[in-house]
């Protein structure tokens, strides 16, 4: 691509994908690959007008198709995406070292609290949420439709914590294995998002 498409023309597909209403970080990124890579193709082929006459009838034609329906299949790629790098994790040695880690210090967290407790319902849920803050903390009020998938891991440990501990015997083996299965994906999630941050921290050096 550095061959036929600049760095200019990369950042005018960006700026004009932004100012057609495309506000989320990761789906523009997508789409911006997607149309560079076409115009690419076209311009290797044989097309001899500059990018900006390219692009133009490229747009022109498939401008309605990229940007149909909120880009529902962009987001949908994206949270593929996401839960194949999160399954991949859970068997990473820096998940397995980690949730060993997270392990004991929920377990003494939860064994600090009372059953009843709402820290002791809550706290997982809390550090979730901190977790999906972190793309805030990089990258400002950029946007990313990535961080609303992780509103699912949020729930699945709402619930997990909300409906479920306060009816587990402690200590008991339903209590470790539940203890055990918090850790990996809390650790699991904690890894994920911060490999999502590297990788559009670098795709910004290019896009």
């Amino acid at each position: 691509m550095e061959d036929i498409i600049t760095k200019i023309d990369i950042e005018f597909i960006d700026t004009y994908l932004r100012n057609t209403g495309i506000l989320y970080e990761d789906i523009r990124i997508e789409l911006v690959d997607q149309i560079a890579a076409e115009i690419e193709y076209r311009m290797s082929k044989g097309d001899s007008r500059g990018f900006y006459e390219v692009f133009k009838d490229y747009m022109i034609a498939h401008k309605t198709t990229l940007l149909k329906e909120n880009n529902k299949p962009f987001h949908w790629r994206i949270f593929k995406n996401l839960v194949r790098k999160f399954l991949k994790n859970l068997y990473s040695w820096q998940v397995i070292l980690g949730s060993i880690i997270c392990f004991w210090v929920f377990e003494d967290i939860y064994s600090f609290f009372h059953t009843e407790s709402a820290i002791r319902s809550f706290f997982p849920t809390l550090l979730m949420i901190m977790v999906m803050l972190i793309p805030s903390t990089v990258f400002g009020k950029k946007r990313f439709s990535f961080i609303g998938h992780f509103g699912i891991l949020v729930t699945v440990f709402f619930s997990l914590n909300y409906y479920i501990i306060p009816y587990i015997n402690h200590p008991s083996i339903l209590y470790y294995g539940y203890l055990g299965l918090m850790a990996f994906l809390f650790v699991s999630s904690l890894k994920t998002m911060i490999s999502l941050v590297i990788f559009y921290k670098k795709r910004f050096l290019i896009v």
